[in-house]
C-alpha cells in the first residue's frame, strides 16, 4: 500500500537503535553513517522518479531521513556527534543523491549551517543547536536574493530590537526551508556585517512560499521566504564569515 514503506523502514531503524523511538537515532561512526545511508538509498530509490514526475513532496521520506541520524553526523564528537570526515559526508550525500536527487540536495544547506556554527558559533550556541540537530531538527536555508549586484550581496536587514533583532527581507532558492524546523537566514546587521540567523520556522512573520519550478529535482522545496519584521533572539544569531 502507498505510504506503508516508510513505516516499515522506520520500524527497521528503531530496531537498530531504540533511541529512534523518541528522538533521531544516534550515529557514532563513519562506518555506521555509510551503512545507514546505503539502507536508506534503497528505500528512496523505489519511487523517486514518480515523486519527481508528480511533484509529490517527500515529507515522509524526509522524516525518515532526519530520524535516521544522518542529519547529525557532522556534529563534532565533543558535542555528542559522530564528527564524520568530509569524505564520509560527501559519500553519504552521493548515496542519497543517486537514489533521489532532491533528497540529496535538501540537507546540503543544513550541513553548511552546522559548519558555520562550528567555525563561528559560541560554545553555548554550539551546545544548544548541535543538540537540536542530533535530535532530528532540520535546518533549511534562506541565503540567496534576487536583484543584488553579486551572488553574495545581501539586502535582508537585521536590526536591533531590545535584547534581540528584527529581520526584514525576501529570499529565493531557499532549498529545504519548506521542510525545516529552523531556517538559517543570511542577513546584514546595522554595521554592514553579514550574520546567519537561525530563525525558528514557527516564528511569527516568516512566510515560506512553495513557488519552486524547475526541470528535474522538482521536490527540493527551493521556493521563496519572506521575512516581515520577524523577531529572532540574539542567541540565535551567528557571525557568518563565509558563505557557499
Amino acid at each position: 500500500m502507498p505510504g506503508s514503506e516508510p513505516d516499515h523502514w522506520r520500524t527497521l531503524f528503531m530496531s537498530f537503535n531504540p533511541q529512534a523511538r523518541d528522538h533521531a537515532a544516534l550515529i557514532t561512526s563513519d562506518v555506521q553513517a555509510l551503512q545507514v545511508a546505503s539502507e536508506l538509498a534503497l528505500q528512496f530509490r523505489a519511487q523517486s522518479a514518480q515523486r519527481d514526475r508528480e511533484r509529490r513532496l517527500p515529507h515522509a521520506e524526509l522524516d525518515l531521513f532526519s530520524q535516521s541520524g544522518l542529519w547529525g553526523i557532522s556534529v563534532p564528537k565533543a558535542f555528542g556527534g559522530a564528527g564524520v570526515s568530509n569524505v564520509t559526508l560527501s559519500r553519504v550525500i552521493q548515496l542519497i543523491s543517486e537514489a533521489d536527487g532532491s533528497l540529496g540536495q535538501i540537507p546540503q544547506n543544513h550541513f553548511y549551517a552546522l559548519e558555520v556554527l562550528r567555525v563561528n558559533g559560541s560554545p553555548q550556541q554550539q551546545a544548544r543547536l548541535y543538540a537540536e540537530a542530533l535530535a532530528g531538527v532540520r535546518f533549511g536555508n534562506a541565503l540567496a536574493e534576487l536583484g543584488t549586484k553579486t551572488a553574495h550581496d545581501r539586502t535582508t536587514r537585521l536590526t536591533r530590537d531590545g535584547d534581540g533583532y528584527r529581520i526584514n527581507g525576501r529570499k529565493f532558492y531557499a532549498t529545504g526551508a519548506l521542510y525545516a524546523q529552523r531556517i538559517p537566514t543570511s542577513v546584514v546587521d546595522d554595521n554592514g556585517v553579514q550574520q546567519l540567523a537561525f530563525v525558528p520556522h514557527d516564528s511569527e512573520g516568516p512566510t515560506v512560499i512553495d513557488d519552486w519550478s524547475g526541470f528535474g529535482q522538482r521536490t527540493t522545496g527551493s521556493g521563496s521566504v519572506v521575512f516581515d519584521n520577524v523577531y529572532v533572539s540574539a542567541a540565535d544569531v551567528v557571525y557568518a564569515r563565509h558563505e557557499p
